[in-house]
């Protein structure tokens, strides 16, 4: 399997990381893991009969494709060698692009041109126009989502704002330390942000502070016990319970199973 991401460009405002996958015949079959992530992205699905397994339904996924906000991990079947490109995008960018709901998205798999045709159709031609080149795709689709007009106005200033602190304090704050500094109150703040991001503000600082352990987990090898102490977990059994909430599984299973993409996103 080969994960690569590539240079956002232009739409560095509106995207979190371009990347494709290619999946070899000598690891396909293959079934991976994923974890949420605290963002909502597309992906063109080129060849590979990949599918979602989630709550032990399986999906066959097909050309373009929104992976809403997810509190749960799902699996990513792939019967044979094949590829995929995508986009993740900032917590309220598909919200800005589209004016939809995301909390209606969220843990689902939709076709983006069931919601948003007129997009769908021209990322589609772009997709299929660049699909031997990755470089000139990535650039392509900046200059075509930077073109966009979006939704921007007091509103979603205030939630990008939010954000902002949340990513910047790796998760380390509550709701109300959010509630100190912005003008709505507690109900507001969680309907205009489930409707931007697709999931409360709590949900999204809980999983920014899970993703920072372990990624500094992964990419800096800091003994776990430290790790549960720095990001203000109660104890071992209080980070048990995020971990079994966000991977369906226990930490102990963790390498034992295989979670090889997002073993390697962490890494990043």
């Amino acid at each position: 399997m080969n994960l690569k991401y590539y240079n956002t460009g232009i739409a560095s405002h509106l995207v979190d990381e371009f990347y494709s996958i290619e999946y070899s015949k000598k690891i396909t079959p293959f079934k991976t893991t994923i974890i949420p992530m605290a963002y909502s992205s597309i992906a063109y699905i080129y060849s590979g009969n990949q599918h979602i397994i989630q709550n032990s339904n399986k999906k066959r996924l097909e050309g373009l494709t929104i992976f809403g906000q997810f509190i749960k991990s799902y699996s990513i079947l792939v019967k044979n060698t094949g590829a995929c490109c995508g986009i993740s995008f900032k917590p309220t960018t598909l919200f800005k692009l589209t004016n939809l709901d995301l909390s209606k998205l969220a843990n689902k798999h939709i076709s983006l041109d069931s919601i948003a045709p007129d997009i769908s159709k021209k990322l589609s031609v772009i997709f299929i126009n660049y699909e031997d080149n990755y470089e000139n795709l990535f650039k392509q689709l900046a200059i075509f989502l930077n073109s966009l007009p979006i939704i921007e106005n007091k509103d979603t200033l205030i939630i990008d704002k939010i954000i902002v602190e949340i990513n910047k304090k790796e998760g380390l704050l509550s709701v109300n330390d959010i509630l100190d500094t912005i003008p709505f109150s507690q109900k507001t703040l969680e309907t205009k942000f489930k409707k931007m991001v697709g999931i409360t503000p709590g949900k999204y600082i809980q999983i920014k502070r899970f993703l920072n352990l372990m990624r500094k987990y992964e990419k800096d090898q800091i003994d776990l016990k430290d790790l549960i102490y720095m990001y203000d977990y109660y104890d071992e059994s209080h980070f048990a319970k995020d971990f079994k909430l966000f991977t369906s599984n226990s930490f102990k299973n963790y390498f034992k199973e295989d979670y090889l993409i997002v073993k390697q996103a962490l890494k990043k």
